[in-house]
């Protein structure tokens, strides 16, 4: 009896444990990737092949390589894992080097914990985008010609100077440029680059491809009383045309404007995911040596800028809202403690449809883009000090004790 008690409990112990695995194997394989952005911790699951998925349900586009932050070479990146296709500086900085890291596609996941798990790693993440464009405000554009109001800025005040006397260097990283305009005929394009293609091209590619060329316009159309008046027209532009939001794009767009040493970067678009890798990027630019001035636009959501736009989170970024003519908070305009200054909601621009009104927080961010770049190029030392010196800007304490009241 006691045999017989004993196989039988032998035999269930059996049973229990296939049943168990047959279980296991019948539930689905997750990979998944575990990383930071803005010190928080996120993990993406696969969704499918071409998208992962965080926690909440939302989706980014997936290529299927890796982005990591290291002091080694890419020799020895690409001895780390036998799948590791190909490895390509995108950035340096003076935390070691930014790597994009094609692993074999089906062994993404394997190099992704490998490179995590090595020492002489500092970060590592994927490359993904939100399942979304860099987006531009509804009030961005009026497509036809129309009169300037009054809630445009005409004129500027002191400390502008009649001559400027040295050059500065304008990074504008947005969409397609088309500089065949008469109003850029005595512009100097340092350079054209296509953080998306990869390519010395960054014209427009579609016909809606044209927000680039708008605040180009805003910052360095020439000063002739026709049309749209740039407010640095003397400005040599690098015109980075960055449409996705990609995180190696982003990388690589900010770090073309740190190694053609930009005076100042325009960022007229709100950025809805930010990694600590790019993070680490902008911070480096602006540290450079020749104190490049980053501005962003806060948005135009009618929300806080900081849970818009992550851009507007980092200290290194100035961050523009809109005004209307009577010193009041435009009512499309993001807003809140990541904002640092409020100017004009609009301003005449070029178009090769004729001189039309760009609004919204990206004409804002031009314009004190644009007169940055002039204080600059006029020798004033500290150009962020004397911005209230000039019509249609406030400080975004002065705008909101304003409202306060």
């Amino acid at each position: 009896m006691s045999c017989l008690y004993w196989r039988v409990i032998k035999l269930a112990l059996i049973l229990t444990s296939y049943l168990f695995v047959m279980g296991l194997s019948a539930q689905p394989f997750v990979n998944s990737v575990r990383f930071q952005s803005n010190k928080e911790t996120v993990v993406l699951s696969q969704y499918s092949n071409d998208f992962l998925v965080d926690e909440k349900g939302k989706k980014y586009a997936f290529n299927k390589k890796i982005i990591i932050q290291s002091w080694l070479s890419e020799t020895e990146i690409s001895q780390l894992h036998s799948q590791i296709a190909q490895v390509q500086v995108i950035a340096k900085i003076q935390g070691g080097a930014v790597y994009w890291v094609t692993p074999e596609k089906e062994y993404f996941f394997d190099v992704f914990s490998v490179l995590k798990a090595h020492q002489s790693v500092v970060a590592v993440e994927p490359d993904i985008a939100p399942v979304r464009k860099l987006p531009k405000a509804n009030h961005e554009v009026q497509p036809k010609k129309v009169h300037v109001q009054a809630s445009s800025v005409t004129s500027l005040k002191p400390p502008f100077c009649h001559s400027p006397i040295k050059k500065v260097r304008v990074a504008i990283i947005d969409d397609g440029f088309d500089f065949s305009h008469s109003e850029f005929n005595d512009l100097t394009v340092l350079l054209e680059y296509d953080a998306d293609e990869h390519v010395l091209d960054a014209s427009a590619k579609k016909g809606i491809d044209y927000h680039g060329t708008l605040v180009a316009g805003i910052i360095a159309a020439k000063r002739d009383n026709m049309g749209g008046e740039g407010f640095a027209p003397t400005s040599e532009i690098i015109a980075i045309r960055q449409v996705s939001t990609w995180t190696s794009s982003l990388i690589l767009a900010f770090h073309v404007a740190k190694l053609m040493k930009a005076d100042v970067i325009n960022c007229s678009w709100v950025l809805p995911f930010l990694s600590d890798i790019t993070t680490a990027v902008i911070k480096d630019l602006a540290l450079a040596a020749h104190d490049p001035i980053i501005v962003a636009s806060a948005g135009n959501n009618r929300q806080k800028a900081c849970e818009i736009n992550k851009l507007s989170k980092l200290e290194s970024v100035v961050v523009v809202g809109s005004l209307y003519a009577n010193g009041k908070l435009a009512e499309f305009s993001n807003y809140g403690e990541c904002v640092d200054y409020y100017a004009s909601a609009s301003v005449k621009s070029t178009s090769l449809e004729g001189d039309i009104n760009l609004g919204g927080t990206s004409a804002s961010a031009a314009i004190v883009s644009g007169i940055l770049a002039q204080l600059k190029a006029c020798g004033v030392a500290r150009p962020l000090s004397q911005l209230h010196l000039v019509e249609h800007i406030k400080s975004a304490r002065s705008v909101l004790i304003g409202i306060a009241k």
